[in-house]
């Protein structure tokens, strides 16, 4: 995934945990969890594959910001792998 923008890298990633989406079911503004349907075991697998791209990834990080904003969205997650670049 390394070298493609992170919110490609997102969708990417995102398809290959939830094999029934493709990635023209995937939008920006999308929850993960509402409107993707990601599980807890999915979201690991997703953080797996977000951090093997991008090591410096915090998914801790996320994951406060998106409970605490109640948006757990692909954008939110691919503007948090673009510092990291």
């Amino acid at each position: 995934m390394t070298g493609i923008p992170p919110t490609q890298a997102v969708i990417d990633a995102i398809v290959a945990v939830k094999p029934a989406l493709s990635p023209g079911d995937v939008h920006l503004d999308a929850s993960l969890t509402r409107d993707l349907g990601l599980d807890s075991l999915d979201l690991v697998q997703l953080a797996t594959r977000i951090t093997a791209a991008y090591p410096d990834f915090e998914l801790r990080l996320w994951l406060t910001e998106a409970m605490s904003s109640e948006v757990d969205s692909v954008h939110s997650m691919a503007r948090m792998l673009e510092p990291v670049r």
